[in-house]
């Protein structure tokens, strides 16, 4: 019985498809790792759309941006708000618009329930303000399209445990947390649909 070999080129010739296979694969995981990368990156701040706003939303720890109990903007406060709105490009402060929607800025106060309530409120809004003041130096339009707020800790993120007698270090340290976690600057990114608002 005669046997008949396949030449060793056209053995590679048909095996070329399982290149391109392999070559075609990987393409499609990058594209689906850059779409994950994508997809977590929004899951950073909050985005919502109500009636004729939508809203995107970042919350900066007060602890991070302030020392206690002060209205200045802290050495990590300032790089903070820098790394968010320092651009050369001009495009994240870029508040031009077609007419139709109108872009503002929104920069909240919030205290924790410590002191009086008068006192937190004027922590809140002051804070709000040092926060305005520093993005200001990153896009001088600002001032046109800024409003600035406090909560003092009437918007509380965090419900501070109620503990009684006397507490345990772990309930101290639980205490701390979500007082801590109140202690904040908010500041969202509103576009105002000047046609929806209208009607």
């Amino acid at each position: 019985m005669k046997r008949f070999t396949t030449p060793a080129s056209s053995r590679h010739r048909n095996e070329s498809w399982q290149v391109i296979y392999m070559d075609m694969m990987t393409l499609i995981m990058v594209f689906f790792v850059i779409l994950w990368t994508i997809n977590s990156g929004k899951k950073d701040g909050i985005s919502d759309t109500i009636g004729d706003h939508t809203t995107r939303m970042v919350s900066l720890p007060g602890d991070v941006l302030f020392a206690a109990g002060k209205i200045d903007l802290s050495a990590s406060g300032k790089e903070v708000l820098g790394k968010l709105f320092k651009d050369e490009s001009g495009a994240i402060l870029n508040f031009e618009s077609s007419g139709l929607v109108r872009r503002m800025l929104v920069i909240h106060g919030h205290t924790d329930g410590d002191g009086q309530k008068k006192d937190n409120l004027y922590l809140g809004y002051f804070r709000a303000y040092s926060a305005y003041e520093e993005i200001l130096k990153y896009g001088k339009q600002l001032a046109d399209h800024v409003v600035i707020c406090t909560h003092a800790d009437n918007s509380a993120q965090t419900g501070v445990p109620a503990f009684t007698g006397q507490l345990t270090e772990s309930q101290r340290q639980m205490v701390e947390d979500a007082k801590a976690r109140n202690r904040r600057i908010t500041i969202e990114d509103r576009l105002i649909d000047d046609v929806k608002g209208e009607n």
